[in-house]
């Protein structure tokens, strides 16, 4: 779980000069003192829509996993507040538990306490039990429970679960709210159109004399996409209650890619407008900072992966290559070390040393050394070829992750359909099980020749103490053909396989080859192959530089813009914008497809077959698969 200092060097990488002012940035670096060790699955923070001020006001939840009745709660730090140490924060409390008719001695003997004074606690409780009592009928639960705790007049705050307008009326009208209700209700009909499920989560004050005037009608907008918030910015802009420059501001802040070391991501929490007597009193946006499912995103920040093609040599001819081995060329080491330095520079996490042959390369141990040097890990692939117990002794000086043995059969009779070194693949096992390398991977191209005999590639790998056998979707071959692709039949019986195994080897499944993911992480209730990583990565979460230095989406996408600059390259591309669109244009099959929300197959597929860019594999059975499949 990422900690506050993560979320806050996150949100200072961009500018939002409409929103955040120079106390703001004084105030982060305050909270990140005093809070930046806390880990949290998110964090908001409170920004003004309407006035000219630019400043915000900064939550943290905090997970409560031994509570039986508060599963979090919240650390409010007002701007202000911050530009100290310490820092006083507010508090609001997961109140879901205060229902009406329950008992609330939990509330009262053991969190309020907390937060107020007895006194304070003494004379605002019978209004507390009133606003509880009020709520039969009209809202199941409470939904917040805030103290202003920086604040000379500390009430308490309630926040009622959601609402439908008419219940939010008869309620404050029992309770005697000194406001206009008739206005009120004007107001909660021209922003019912806007509000998530059209209810609206309101918040007062309760003090010994009573509620508030002052309320706060808290909603989401209906369906948390980008068009939606930038209609609702319209509405308020329209009505003077936004300015422009904090609508685009907002916009930029929620259409901002997330980053991935760790995973954080933008969206709007929530809108409030404030809203007094018989008055509004302005709006607020509430910016989200965390992991946000139902948010889809094209990216990251920064690519995770990129694949460095060392050399294009290599002794053997598989069937299925897709490299043009006639250069014999080697990427020359200055250039390696100069795209790893970019590599680490914008955040890059793993890098893929390929070929031709990796073991072909004259500069193999440097350049793991160099990039494990730079803090990133790094994996080999190899078929075999000049590997031994020797090379795997410097590969663990050196720093290597996995080493990744490259074999399609148990046999050799099937392997030899689609790979040439058998024998050369079961030695490289056999050396890595014998010096206790614990990281040794199978890479394992899924084809129609060698589909069924999966369970026997599962059983040699336990053999030789594999860490992980890897399920590799087949790309087209260096003639750019692609003859031998798995039937329906064996997509399904490998998803079933795979999802029955108990093993000790961790079947994985690479993101492109995402026709089989859609499968196995399929359930009667949902489908968990989602985000970025659903499928094909080229320009969404992986870069490749090939052999001759240029900079391309993946080692199957071989189109070069000229870019010398990761940053640049990955901000500006117009190959990479395509890429992120790709599932905006699907054809047949995807078009018709159920599993089209789960699954982007491999883009250099269409690319080299057809040479364009589109979402729609033609010969892929994944669409006449039943759900029960």
């Amino acid at each position: 779980m990422p900690k506050v200092e993560e979320y806050i060097k996150y949100l200072q990488r961009k500018q939002y000069p409409a929103l955040f002012g120079g106390g703001t940035q004084a105030a982060l670096a305050n909270i990140s003192r005093q809070y930046g060790h806390l880990e949290t699955s998110e964090t908001v923070q409170e920004i003004s829509l309407s006035s000219g001020e630019r400043s915000c006001d900064y939550s943290i939840r905090i997970d409560c996993k031994t509570n039986q009745y508060v599963k979090e709660y919240w650390l409010e730090l007002d701007e202000e507040a911050c530009g100290s140490l310490p820092i006083t924060p507010c508090w609001f409390v997961d109140a879901s538990a205060v229902r009406p008719g329950a008992k609330l001695t939990w509330l009262r003997e053991q969190v309020m306490p907390k937060l107020l004074s007895e006194e304070e606690l003494r004379s605002v409780w019978p209004v507390f039990e009133q606003c509880v009592s009020a709520m039969e009928g009209r809202v199941a639960k409470l939904y917040q429970i805030g103290v202003m705790a920086g604040r000379q007049d500390r009430r308490m705050r309630l926040f009622l679960d959601d609402m439908k307008p008419c219940d939010i009326l008869d309620y404050l009208a029992q309770l005697d709210w000194p406001g206009d209700l008739r206005r009120l209700c004007a107001l909660l009909e021209r922003l019912l159109p806007y509000a998530d499920k059209g209810q609206f989560i309101i918040d007062f004050d309760a003090a010994e004399t009573g509620i508030s005037k002052k309320l706060g009608i808290n909603f989401g907008t209906r369906a948390k996409k980008q068009n939606d918030i930038e209609q609702f910015l319209d509405f308020l802009c329209t009505e003077g209650l936004c300015r422009e420059d904090k609508k685009a501001d907002v916009l930029r802040f929620t259409a901002r890619y997330p980053s991935h070391t760790p995973y954080i991501q933008n969206d709007i929490s929530h809108f409030k407008i404030p809203f007094e007597k018989d008055r509004i009193l302005g709006a607020k946006a509430y910016l989200r900072q965390g992991n946000v499912p139902y948010v889809r995103t094209s990216a990251y920040e920064t690519p995770v992966l990129m694949n460095l093609e060392v050399t294009s040599r290599c002794p053997l001819r598989c069937p299925q290559c897709y490299c043009d081995l006639s250069s014999g060329r080697d990427l020359p080491l200055d250039q390696a070390k100069y795209w790893l330095d970019e590599a680490a520079k914008w955040g890059v996490r793993f890098v893929n040393l390929s070929g031709g042959e990796t073991m072909c390369y004259p500069h193999i141990f440097e350049t793991v050394k160099y990039a494990a040097d730079l803090g990133m890990e790094t994996n080999i692939a190899v078929s075999g070829y000049h590997f031994g117990e020797p090379e795997i002794r410097r590969f663990a000086e050196a720093g290597i992750g996995d080493i990744c043995v490259s074999l399609n059969g148990p046999t050799e009779e099937v392997n030899s359909l689609t790979r040439d070194g058998y024998e050369l693949a079961v030695h490289a096992l056999e050396s890595l099980k014998n010096t206790g390398f614990p990281r040794t991977c199978i890479n394992w191209v899924m084809h129609d020749s060698n589909a069924d005999t999966l369970e026997e590639m599962i059983a040699l790998a336990e053999q030789y103490q594999v860490l992980s056998l890897r399920v590799m979707v087949f790309k087209p071959d260096a003639s750019h053909q692609r003859k031998s692709v798995p039937s329906k039949e064996q997509l399904v019986r490998a998803a079933k396989l795979i999802k029955g195994y108990k093993g000790t080897v961790s079947i994985e499944i690479e993101s492109c080859f995402s026709q089989l993911r859609a499968l196995v992480l399929n359930s009667y209730f949902l489908n968990c192959n989602v985000g970025i990583e659903r499928g094909c990565g080229a320009g969404r979460d992986a870069v490749s530089i090939n052999v001759e230095g240029w900079i391309t989406p993946c080692r199957h996408i071989e189109l070069e813009e000229g870019y010398q600059n990761l940053g640049d390259y990955w901000k500006h591309s117009e190959v990479l914008r395509k890429l992120r669109r790709m599932d905006e244009d699907k054809r047949k099959p995807c078009a018709d497809c159920r599993f089209q929300k789960n699954c982007l197959p491999c883009a250099a597929v269409n690319l080299k077959l057809r040479g364009e860019i589109y979402m729609g594999e033609e010969g892929c059975g994944l669409g006449n698969i039943s759900c029960n499949s």
